[in-house]
């Protein structure tokens, strides 16, 4: 079983308006069978930080076109790819 996890979620841009105006949230991740992935945080952002429109935020099960998501300053996209 994966150990509760603390993150940092940073939104900016426009995005923390969905947030209700925060930009940035320490929180922690329960533990859970899997190991967290950046599909299953999205998932629980959505269920427990996203305050209004999801539709402008996410699609299917990643983010809307047009949206950088950042791990440790690196962009997500190029991250998958290696």
């Amino acid at each position: 079983m994966a150990a509760p996890l603390s993150v940092q979620v940073e939104f900016g841009g426009g995005a923390e308006l969905l947030f209700d105006g925060v930009k940035k949230h320490q929180v922690t991740l329960p533990g859970q069978e899997e190991p967290w992935d950046i599909r299953n945080l999205l998932v629980w952002i959505k269920k427990n930080l996203l305050k209004e429109r999801p539709e402008l935020f996410i699609r299917g099960d990643s983010v809307r076109p047009g949206i950088l998501v950042l791990i440790n300053d690196a962009d997500w996209e190029l991250l998958r790819a290696s």
